[in-house]
């Protein structure tokens, strides 16, 4: 037979009951039978085993069976008097339900019926037994029971006291094993029971050995209805499993013992309210309700989730389908938990409903890290900034969690609000994140809303953010307002004056709003206002003081979190407007005016790894004359230059007019420009304009050539601003430059000097051979020339330069300093030069008629000194006398010694 969940109880209790009333039936069977059986016990025990069980079976109860295998009657009154009370044996007793199920098997009992008590006394009739085992376990149990008799051989009471050896309870793959365990039956007329004093110790099972002390009651009418009233000491959460009967409340027990994994459970109180037929058949548990203390259980709240930890408080259950937990204390993943609640609804159903409320308090990152985790995910598409965010956090997680199988976050309603503070959080920005946040975070599940104010980058700012959770690529919104300053400046590099700005100055309060999918395409708007800000572009000859009117603003779109368009760029500001825009990957200069200068262009990101960013402009103006301004780059005190740019590089350049120098300087007219290379290093460079070409190459050793061909070198060093007085000429440049040297030659022809003050000077020093004549016309006209110079640190060196015409020669070898004018040069003028200089190119004995490279037989020897303007010139006319290489072996050539220490 099939044993119904639950039923192993109640065959004990009813197996018991029953065994009473077999009791009491066999003592109206004895009474019924004394006066015809006294002569016949009188000659022995008399065998009445069919008639026993008959009497039991029909005295018993509708559905029970009783077969009494054995069953002798003796009686000793005859020769020992009248108060010798009947004794009736019986053996190998057999308990069973109508349909052949086996409530007990007793070996033996014992009943002794004071004769009394068939003539109305009420003596009561005592039973023994020993042995009687049940079908659901083989504990030996043993008793012996007062039974008291009613008016007319009815049964009026009987209490049965019952005493349980070592064994275990259960059939199949569950049993539990008793140590031992005892409890009174109490019996009334109508059917009642009643269980008291009950008592199991239960044998060590893992790490515990609880012991349960119960009490019951049952009464009947058409059906049987039972209270069981139990107490617990102590269990372990992991051998709850072990002891808790599979039919006793199943669902109850699978939540309790697959989610609560570790702890102790102590102080457990549980009611259990249960009904079956007469027969007890179709049992069923009504009802159950109890409580039990707890100290550092381990709770599983939702799969795959971390558990919840270190819980201490309380397990409620108000009725069989509900159960609340209360915690006062415990953690889960680092986060503290300083109360909380889980109320689980639908115990006795196939699946349950729980509703968790948890205060929390911990770390930011450990709150994020639960949000984020599995099952839970609501953090997928969030930017990892946020996902590493610092600081403490305080909250409230309600959490509303279906138990059922493959659970996804979209079956789970959940309610989270959160404070953070001292929140620090990094930005896309290397250096500067937001700092001493306060947040206030709350999400449904659905949607992700947060708002904050801090420090970014040393200035106050504010947030506001909210993200569709709902689906995997959910809209978010969010919008920052805050205010560029000094340290957001140096992040940038605005900071550090260079040759092309100046160090931004003051604030500039910001707004950037951010709207679309994470890890989609997102549009982005950025507004500055410049009003407060000092900016200057001083190459551009271009400055805004703090207090005027600027602003810019910029519409873009990201993809993947990549820079996927520019729609809109604007700046204004005084003698400023700047706007482009920019579509796959090419950002178009619309217009550009910056101060005089007026430009468009193009700037192309590279097409494929390494390959270079294209830049082309274009304009009608070009101005590089700063009208006085300077970067300050290299001051003292600035910060550091930010690291050099690596990414290689291609520019175009066509301008109208290209100033370079302060006015009255010329520009530069139809200048056109290709140049190439890496970062803030010059690769190579062609460029054209008047009439003139230049040419960049690379050297070894990190240097450049230079070469440069034109037929107006007056007008260039006009252009450049370093000399008015030349008017003409052809030039051809070769050089070399880098690491702050530059080294070349440089050739003239045909160029005519005019307004020369200070090289009139050198000439009037010079008054032989009729030098002063050769200052007449329109000009001194040098034929050619030819100057070795270097320029390292603003200083320009000349190493042997010689020029000539048909009438003059002059040679010069010293320094100029370009950054003051201050002049330091030893010359040599040689005047009548096509004759002068003829015996010095006669070959072997030439360098005996002239000292100097390009010098003569008779010269002039002048040192120059101080302002290009007006230099100081000291000239010996003694030289002049003193022919060829005689000038070096007298010291006549020298001019007057310098003082010493100069």
């Amino acid at each position: 037979m099939k044993f119904r969940r639950g039923q192993a109880t109640w065959i004990i209790l009813d197996a018991l009951h029953q065994l009473g009333r077999i009791m009491m039936l066999l003592v109206l069977l004895v009474l019924a039978l004394f006066g015809a059986l006294g002569f016949r016990l009188s000659q022995g025990p008399l065998e009445i085993p069919h008639l026993a069980s008959r009497v039991a079976t029909r005295l018993t109860g509708e559905g029970i069976n009783v077969h009494v295998a054995k069953a002798e009657l003796a009686w000793a009154g005859y020769h020992e008097g009248g108060a010798v009370p009947f004794v009736l044996r019986l053996a190998d007793i057999a308990v069973q339900t109508d349909s052949g199920g086996v409530l007990a098997h007793i070996p033996s009992a014992d009943l002794s019926l004071p004769t009394a008590d068939l003539f109305g006394g009420r003596e009561p009739i005592l039973m023994r037994g020993a042995g009687a085992t049940f079908p659901a376990g083989d504990v030996p149990v043993s008793w012996y029971a007062d039974l008291w008799p009613g008016p007319g051989f009815s049964f009026a009471r009987g209490a049965v006291y019952v005493t349980v050896g070592a064994g275990y309870i259960g059939h199949g793959a569950y049993h539990v094993t008793l140590r031992d365990g005892s409890f009174v039956l109490r019996t009334a007329r109508g059917g009642g029971v009643n269980v008291t004093d009950g008592m199991a110790q239960f044998a060590q099972q893992g790490r515990s050995s609880p012991r349960l002390t119960f009490s019951f009651h049952a009464h009947r009418d058409k059906l049987w209805h039972g209270s069981l009233d139990a107490r617990l000491d102590k269990v372990q959460a992991q051998d709850l499993a072990a002891l808790w009967p599979p039919g006793l409340s199943p669902d109850t027990r699978a939540w309790v013992t697959q989610n609560i994994t570790a702890g102790t459970a102590h102080d457990a109180h549980f009611v259990f309210d249960m009904a079956a037929n007469g027969d007890l058949s179709h049992f069923r548990i009504d009802n159950v309700y109890g409580a039990f203390n707890a100290d550092d259980l381990t709770l599983s709240w939702l799969k795959g989730a971390p558990p919840l930890r270190q819980l201490n408080g309380s397990f409620v259950m108000p009725d069989m389908d509900t159960a609340v937990i209360t915690a006062t204390t415990g953690e889960t993943a680092g986060v503290k938990l300083d109360h909380g609640t889980m109320k689980i609804t639908g115990l006795s159903a196939p699946d349950q409903n729980g509703a968790l409320t948890l205060n929390l308090s911990g770390r930011v990152q450990d709150v994020l890290g639960i949000l984020g985790a599995p099952p839970l995910n609501l953090l997928d598409h969030t930017p990892p900034e946020i996902k590493n965010a610092t600081g403490a956090a305080q909250g409230l997680l309600t959490i509303n969690i279906p138990f059922k199988k493959d659970l996804t976050a979209a079956d789970v309603t959940l309610n989270v609000k959160a404070e953070l503070s001292g929140v620090q959080m990094a930005t896309m920005i290397p250096g500067i994140g937001l700092n001493d946040g306060q947040v206030a975070l709350h999400t449904d599940g659905e949607t992700l809303r947060a708002t904050a104010t801090a420090q970014f980058a040393g200035e106050p700012a504010s947030l506001t953010v909210q993200q569709d959770l709902t689906a995997a690529r959910g809209n978010e919104n969010f919008t920052m307002k805050g205010v560029a300053g000094p340290r957001l400046w140096r992040a940038f590099g605005l900071d550090t004056p260079n040759d092309v700005s100046s160090a931004a100055q003051g604030t500039a309060p910001f707004e950037f709003t951010l709207n679309g999918p994470p890890g989609g395409t997102q549009q982005a708007a950025l507004t500055v206002d410049l009003t407060p800000a000092g900016l200057a572009l001083p190459l551009l000859g271009w400055e805004k003081q703090p207090g005027s009117t600027g602003a810019l603003s910029a519409k873009f779109a990201l993809r993947d979190g990549a820079l996927d368009g520019i729609q809109d760029f604007s700046m204004q500001g005084p003698a400023l407007a700047i706007r482009g825009h920019s579509q796959g990957g090419v950002f178009t200069l619309d217009k550009a005016q910056i101060g005089r200068t007026q430009a468009s262009g193009t700037l192309s990101a590279p097409a494929t790894p390494g390959a270079p960013w294209l830049l082309r402009a274009t304009g009608a103006v070009l101005d590089l004359r700063q009208n006085g301004m300077t970067s300050h780059a290299g001051k003292q005190g600035a910060s550091p230059q930010p690291a050099a740019i690596e990414s290689p590089w291609r520019a175009t350049l066509d301008f109208g007019k290209v100033y370079v120098s302060k006015s009255p300087a010329p520009p530069l007219d139809n200048v056109q420009i290709t140049a190439a290379g890496q970062g803030y290093d010059l690769h190579d460079a062609k460029g054209a304009a008047d009439e003139m070409n230049v040419t960049v190459a690379p050297l070894s050793g990190g240097r450049h050539s230079l070469s440069m061909q034109g037929n107006d070198a007056g007008k260039l060093l006009r252009v450049l601003g370093a000399y008015n007085g030349m008017r003409g000429g052809q030039l051809d440049l070769e050089a070399s430059f880098g690491g702050g040297l530059i080294q070349g030659t440089l050739k003239l022809s045909q160029a005519r000097l005019v307004q020369a003050p200070g090289f009139t000077k050198i000439l009037q020093a010079a008054t032989l051979y009729g030098v002063a004549e050769a200052l007449s016309g329109p000009g001194l006209l040098i034929d050619h020339a030819v100057i070795p110079f270097t320029l390292q640190r603003g200083v320009f060196s000349l190493h042997g330069a010689d020029a000539y015409s048909e009438s003059l020669g002059f040679t010069a070898s010293g320094t100029v300093n370009t950054k003051t004018s201050i002049c330091d040069l030893d010359t040599t003028i040689i005047p009548a030069y096509a004759l002068n200089s003829l015996p010095g190119k006669i070959p072997l004995i030439g360098h005996l008629f002239s000292a100097e490279k390009g010098g003569g037989l008779f010269a002039v020897r002048a040192h120059v000194q101080g302002n290009l303007q007006d230099p100081q010139v000291q000239a010996n006319p003694l030289s002049a006398l003193t022919p060829g290489i005689l000038r070096d072996i007298f010291g006549l050539g020298e001019a007057t010694p310098k003082p010493k220490g100069k």
